[in-house]
């Protein structure tokens, strides 16, 4: 029983379980600003599929960075902190806490999940994820070869988002799904990817992985993430104010109070104080802004439906 429980928790810290929950909240906003009355059995589909999803391309992550991993723990981050992506323990494959038999089974189980229930929301929705999927393997891919790489991370977000939208109508609107991506694309950059490289700047450096703050400096990384979170926390409200009608004064002033508190506010602060223990705290703010959103969306429908 005990080692069932060590490996069920190895799982869950391989697929970084609670980012990975947090995660699912971005196709489920998109598909309630595509149709916002779904029918019920198709968004418990997409909620399903979701969560299988996120938990396997998060382990696919740690699999495929397994030897950069393993030297990262021979130069730890000199600071402690609460990381959300460490819940359960950073890297088990890494640390040898799990098997990579075990890991490799865990994904295809996930996998083939993830894969089932998408093709049942649409061939294009199917066609969505395998995009993703492919991007996470790139960027994984460019650890040591290119800086950039953190734009790859914002359009991968933003597709796999979209796979809620199209998981319940075959019609595109422009402007809500086109600030739908947009706010994506500057969440993931600003709020996840380049808070999570600036926390990590020491081992990065030393592991020689190319990251913003490495090749450019810790105060360059500070000022992206400012302007992508700014960006984040504008494009939500913005989306909020383009859904009126479904979000309503409700889900707008949520959503106005979600964006201070996880975008505009740790924007600033980090811009102050670019510094790994204040890098990792904006990441765990901004890691919430889609949840909050989403919950201030849902108040919103429960006025106005």
């Amino acid at each position: 029983m005990a080692g069932s429980l060590r490996t069920l928790s190895a799982l869950f810290a391989l697929s970084r379980g609670t980012q990975a929950s947090l995660s699912v909240a971005q196709p489920l906003i998109a598909l309630l600003l595509a149709d916002a009355g779904p029918p019920p059995q198709r968004v418990a589909v997409a909620t399903t599929a979701a969560f299988a999803g996120f938990f396997a391309l998060f382990a696919v992550n740690d699999v495929l960075d397994v030897d950069v991993d393993r030297r990262r723990f021979a130069h730890v981050r000199p600071y402690e902190g609460t990381d959300l992506d460490g819940v359960g323990g950073r890297h088990p494959l890494a640390r040898g806490r799990l098997s990579r038999g075990a890991a490799l089974a865990w994904i295809v189980a996930l996998g083939t999940v993830t894969v089932a229930l998408t093709a049942l929301l649409g061939g294009f929705c199917l066609l969505l994820l395998a995009v993703a999927a492919l991007l996470q393997v790139l960027y994984c891919r460019l650890a040591t070869v290119t800086t950039y790489k953190f734009l790859i991370s914002g359009v991968m977000v933003a597709i796999g988002g979209s796979i809620g939208w199209f998981a319940v109508s075959g019609v595109v609107d422009p402007l809500r799904l086109g600030l739908f991506a947009v706010w994506m694309v500057a969440w993931e950059i600003g709020g996840r990817n380049v808070p999570n490289d600036l926390a990590d700047v020491e081992e990065d450096r030393h592991l020689g992985v190319r990251t913003l703050p490495v090749v450019h400096g810790v105060r360059a990384g500070a000022a992206v993430a400012f302007g992508f979170l700014v960006a984040a926390g504008a494009a939500g409200i913005a989306l909020a104010c383009v859904a009126y009608d479904s979000f309503g004064a409700p889900g707008l002033a949520g959503t106005v109070l979600v964006s201070v508190v996880t975008a505009f506010r740790p924007a600033v602060v980090l811009l102050r104080r670019a510094e790994p223990p204040v890098a990792l705290a904006v990441f765990n703010r901004a890691s919430f802004q889609p949840v909050g959103v989403l919950a201030a969306f849902l108040a919103g429908l429960a006025v106005t439906g």
